[in-house]
């Protein structure tokens, strides 16, 4: 697979629905909520720190264990009148397939969270899924907080976390760079003092239809991501420095895996429709 040199940008203003302000209260760290570990605790190390497991989930069985997760609201998300909708989101084959099509003529996809049943301060969140290619959507593997709408000390005080999206449409690129997975951090609400810092990682084609694994270190320092086996992150918050992002997020986020509709994923391509992305496993660490 050929991949694109990472390229860094800040995005500021982008509109997302259905958010309110909340207080201006500076976040101290949280005590984590919720344990989800299943077969028996794994230790590992990575980028020269020790990590204990404490989430774990390889989506075997009939339906989603509530004790970890829920469906995502079924609500209208973005501009395109598209809609999550509990149906999209189900188990197959031991993988969580999350389905995005239209039906009578309106657009549908969905999600799940962990929200309320596990959250956690920093860590090291891994996942292993594989989507097909389809223009008008983007698939997002996330850790989201309420406290994002907070407007007060930055990301520090309550920001979301875009580990990836994966964005299939040729729409914003420059000829030759296809498709790219966007990494971000959103912080200050989502209306007028919106604020957010991005990376673009681009990618080709042969990215689609085949299983990846994603690795996500955040610690009180840096955001770091890898792809697959590589040793070099495809989004480092080091390049650009802590305060570019809104200083490193403080708070207990939650996980959400999701796919949507909206002008930002481009033209919708009802020939490619309905479009899956799998997920064999998530797991989540928690350094020693």
């Amino acid at each position: 697979m050929s991949l694109k040199k990472l390229i860094v940008i800040t995005i500021m203003g982008i509109l997302v629905t259905g958010c309110k302000s909340m207080n201006n209260a500076i976040i101290e760290e949280e005590e984590d909520l919720g344990i989800g570990l299943s077969g028996g605790e794994e230790s590992l190390q990575f980028n020269g720190r020790s990590y204990k497991r404490t989430f774990y989930d390889d989506f075997t069985g009939d339906d989603l264990d509530q004790a970890r997760w829920e469906r995502c609201p079924e609500w209208q998300r973005q501009d395109t009148g598209g809609y999550w909708s509990n149906e999209s989101t189900y188990l197959k084959d031991d993988s969580l397939i999350i389905e995005a099509k239209r039906k009578d003529g309106t657009l549908y996809s969905g999600g799940i969270r962990s929200k309320g049943k596990f959250e956690q301060t920093r860590g090291l969140y891994k996942i292993r899924f594989k989507v097909e290619k389809a223009s008008g959507l983007w698939y997002a593997f996330w850790l989201m907080t309420d406290k994002v709408n907070n407007l007060s000390g930055g990301a520090k005080n309550g920001g979301e976390i875009d580990i990836f999206e994966v964005l299939p449409n040729d729409k914003w690129q420059e000829e030759g760079k296809k498709t790219y997975l966007n990494s971000a951090v959103h912080w200050d609400g989502y209306n007028t003092h919106h604020k957010s810092h991005a990376s673009m990682y681009f990618i080709d084609d042969s990215f689609y239809d085949k299983w990846h694994e994603v690795a996500f270190e955040w610690t009180e320092d840096y955001y770091k991501a890898y792809l697959d086996d590589s040793t070099e992150p495809f989004w480092d918050s080091t390049i650009d420095g802590a305060e570019a992002w809104g200083g490193i997020v403080q708070t207990r986020n939650y996980i959400k895996i999701t796919s949507e509709f909206g002008t930002w994923g481009g033209p919708v391509d009802d020939d490619a429709l309905p479009a899956k992305m799998y997920v064999d496993w998530v797991k989540v660490y928690k350094a020693e």
